[in-house]
């Protein structure tokens, strides 16, 4: 369960670990950089252009496994907006959209998608009547994780080990500093933001490496840095993930 210690200006939330669903025997010390991780965030971008001058039809998209319904070619933002908003993967206030009708569309990730690198879109223009149909998504903006808005770096972040310095930061299969290697997930909440208000530099977090069994629904990160994919799986293969 999670406790909620509540300050003047900030609520912290700690202790939770709900996606560990068995106890490892062994948990390593290790020690968190927290310059490579990210407070604050940044909300992703993407742009939805439907070119070739259709006359008629539907167009879709799809986020995170789950597919809109037709979309009409010629179609207000509103109605975009509504149909992203229907996704089981989006959900209401959680996305908006903007631009003329027929597009392009700018979709801006917000609510509980908010400050977190996101799924990209796909359009199908299969459905499209007339002209040369063409449809096209661009991530202008990409979103950033925020590790610790609360002031603690979660337990059940993924963390990768800097080779040069031997520190940790969140799991990047992008990095070229050894942090594309999985090495395990944080095992107790990671204090950045001291009582006083100032960033610390090094915090100390016991990590979970084999010998356990993780529930993916429940990790902090579900897309982006410190989150676990299919070669992070790979890299920990004396651990049993679960739905």
């Amino acid at each position: 369960m999670s406790t909620d210690i509540s300050m003047v200006t900030q609520t912290f939330q700690v202790g939770n670990r709900q996606w560990l669903l068995s106890e490892p025997d062994w948990k390593p010390n290790v020690t968190l950089d927290i310059s490579l991780f990210s407070r604050n965030g940044t909300s992703e971008v993407q742009t939805v252009t439907i070119s070739g001058t259709p006359t008629g039809g539907t167009f879709t998209l799809t986020f995170a496994g789950q597919t809109t319904a037709g979309i009409a070619y010629n179609a207000a933002a509103s109605a975009v907006q509504t149909a992203l908003a229907a996704l089981s993967t989006v959900g209401a206030g959680n996305v908006a959209v903007t631009g003329s009708n027929g597009g392009p569309y700018t979709v801006t990730f917000g609510g509980i998608l908010a400050h977190t690198n996101v799924a990209a879109m796909t359009v199908s223009v299969s459905s499209l009547t007339g002209g040369t149909p063409a449809g096209a998504v661009a991530t202008g903006t990409g979103g950033v994780n925020a590790h610790y808005p609360d002031g603690f770096i979660p337990s059940g972040t993924v963390l990768g080990k800097v080779t040069s310095s031997g520190l940790f930061g969140p799991y990047d299969p992008s990095a070229n500093d050894g942090r594309e290697t999985a090495y395990g997930f944080s095992y107790g909440d990671a204090r950045a933001v001291r009582w006083d208000g100032s960033v610390a530099s090094l915090v100390g977090t016991g990590a979970v490496v084999n010998q356990a069994a993780v529930s993916l629904a429940h990790l902090p990160f579900q897309s982006g840095t410190g989150s676990i994919d299919t070669d992070g799986k790979a890299d920990l293969p004396t651990i049993r993930f679960e739905a």
